[in-house]
């Protein structure tokens, strides 16, 4: 499952409201990929924005990875931010789906760790 969320704001405008917002919910954005850019910079082309957050909890990952290290495969958690016809998106995989595809014993972690991550999105937009 995949939640989307439309904002009146521009990709940047987005992708700057997360970084300034992640650290209020104890999150914080590890990398940001400019997908436009990193394609551009290879002779390609991207008709449209798109930056990839990689947005982590330290206490989620400490959770997460001593309890199950396969959960790395799935981590830091991306919400991507990106352009498609005219509007701008923000998109995340459902964290709970993810985990519990892994490792179903840890599924009210992700639950909690997904709603802190929508409302970083809901804050955001």
């Amino acid at each position: 499952m995949q939640y989307i969320e439309v904002s009146n704001k521009s990709v940047q405008e987005v992708v700057d409201s997360i970084k300034e917002i992640a650290p209020n919910h104890k999150f914080g954005v590890l990398h940001i990929h400019n997908i436009k850019e990193t394609l551009q910079s290879k002779g390609k082309k991207l008709n449209e924005d798109c930056q990839v957050l990689d947005i982590c909890s330290p206490n989620v990952a400490e959770a997460f990875l001593n309890e199950d290290i396969t959960l790395s495969c799935i981590m830091p958690c991306k919400i991507a931010v990106y352009t498609q016809d005219g509007k701008t998106n923000i998109a995340l995989n459902s964290v709970a789906q993810l985990v519990d595809d892994i490792n179903p014993d840890l599924i009210e972690l992700a639950q909690t760790t997904q709603e802190d991550l929508l409302k970083i999105i809901d804050e955001a937009k």
